[in-house]
């Protein structure tokens, strides 16, 4: 990955995906907070990111680099886990899509039945906002503490979908 390891509150579910005789998985995201440049160009390699992190943010690391904002748009994100799964076949596909979506995760899907049949799981708990462009922040502090709130308690949520996640997949006799 860019972030050169795996995320810390991803790995429960990678060993349920990966101890499995009918799944593996290939990529995956616990979920992150971030400040991401997009350039005036929208050139995705004059884009990036300024701060990300897999966990909850306070407002004091959000404002270090708000400090030094740009004349790029910054918008402030939340971002909800994805994991992509290889599986044995379409019909072990379908159970784990059935299982997903059981789960709440209704924008999961396979998304390739090629070589390999992968599944997407998407979970729902996301938000992007701008907050800067010029070089002029144009949220309030209290705005501010209002999205890292926010954000701070869709990453809460998540985990506790993740640990949900590994649950259902130990315990279903359909994924076995």
């Amino acid at each position: 990955s860019r972030k050169g390891d795996v995320d810390v509150d991803a790995l429960p579910v990678i060993d349920a995906f990966n101890s499995s005789k009918d799944f593996y998985t290939t990529s995956s995201c616990s979920g992150r907070i971030s400040l991401f440049r997009e350039s005036k160009s929208k050139k995705k390699f004059d884009s990036g990111w300024l701060f990300v992190k897999h966990g909850e943010v306070s407002k004091e690391e959000i404002n270090a680099v708000l400090s030094k904002v740009s004349l790029d748009t910054v918008w402030f994100r939340s971002e909800s886990p994805i994991f992509h799964v290889a599986c044995r076949d379409l019909e072990s596909a379908s159970k784990l899509l059935v299982l997903c979506r059981d789960l709440g995760f209704k924008h999961s899907g396979i998304i390739g039945a090629g070589r390999r049949v992968m599944v997407e799981i998407i979970f729902n708990e996301k938000m992007d906002c701008p907050i800067s462009e010029n070089g002029v922040l144009f949220v309030s502090s209290n705005h501010l503490d209002l999205l890292i709130s926010k954000a701070n308690d869709k990453i809460r949520r998540n985990n506790a979908l993740l640990k949900k996640l590994v649950v259902s997949i130990k315990s279903s006799h359909s994924l076995k």
